[in-house]
């Protein structure tokens, strides 16, 4: 039995990341944000190479920016209904894509994550949108990797979506039988960076959450002593998006954002 036990450990520890990361592989034409009002922009990150983005510039200056940031089993041209919505409130928005996803070169891993969204922030700051646009907004993996935005950038605000504690919380809630604080190589530890961000923080979960349980989210937005918000949405699944979400983001930009 101890045989297999570690057998089962190695099989862990070596495939980790495809139980972790699910890319869609495929990309959207670029003609499909041309007709949106919409474009793909090319980011260099070091170490990485260069990855296709979706950029829709604000509307007037001084406009807030949205920086989208999705999921592990998701791609950015899959949110759309997003992408509309931000627009119709007035803002421009910058979609995140991770190596590996949407055709984009490299391989997902936490580094090359952190690394990617730091390079599309610097990509804002180097095209004139200021600190005091941008809102970061992650949902699932992505509200960690915005957190990791907000204690190392400043920011108007931070929205996390269905956000988890860290990743060895979330194996051990999905793998209790195995040391996963030991065995993980990608940790998003955002219990520990969350302190350290500076920015108004909105946390949005649902409370039928099949994925990440809302008391994750809790805890996390309690270890936050900035001014905050958390929503509990009732009858919410790991995807949130509908009307009671946008309602409450739409309102938290605009109290972000004196120009809209």
């Amino acid at each position: 039995m101890a045989s297999l036990y570690l057998a089962a450990l190695l099989f862990v520890f070596i495939t980790q990341r495809n139980f972790m990361y699910f890319p869609p592989v495929t990309a959207a034409s670029p003609d499909v944000f041309k007709a949106r009002g919409e474009q793909i922009v090319i980011i260099e990150v070091e170490g990485v190479g260069p990855i296709n983005a979706i950029f829709a510039a604000p509307p007037k200056q001084g406009a807030p920016v949205i920086l989208f940031i999705h999921g592990n089993g998701s791609a950015a041209h899959e949110y759309t209904e997003y992408f509309d919505a931000f627009k119709s409130w007035g803002a421009g928005f910058l979609a995140i894509e991770y190596p590996g996803y949407a055709a984009n070169i490299g391989a997902p891993s936490e580094q090359a994550i952190l690394k990617t969204a730091q390079a599309h922030y610097d990509y804002l700051r180097a095209n004139d949108i200021a600190p005091s646009q941008i809102v970061l907004f992650g949902h699932s993996l992505g509200a960690a990797v915005a957190v990791d935005l907000a204690k190392n950038n400043k920011a108007a605000g931070l929205v996390l979506g269905s956000p988890f504690l860290s990743m060895q919380a979330m194996g051990q809630k999905q793998m209790p039988w195995f040391p996963t604080s030991m065995l993980m190589k990608d940790k998003y530890r955002s219990d520990l960076k969350i302190v350290h961000a500076d920015a108004n923080l909105l946390v949005l979960h649902g409370d039928e959450d099949e994925l990440i349980p809302h008391a994750q989210g809790k805890a996390l937005f309690d270890l936050y002593e900035g001014e905050k918000k958390f929503v509990l949405i009732k009858g919410g699944r790991h995807q949130l998006w509908g009307t009671e979400m946008a309602k409450h983001i739409h309102l938290f930009v605009r109290a972000q954002s004196p120009s809209l």
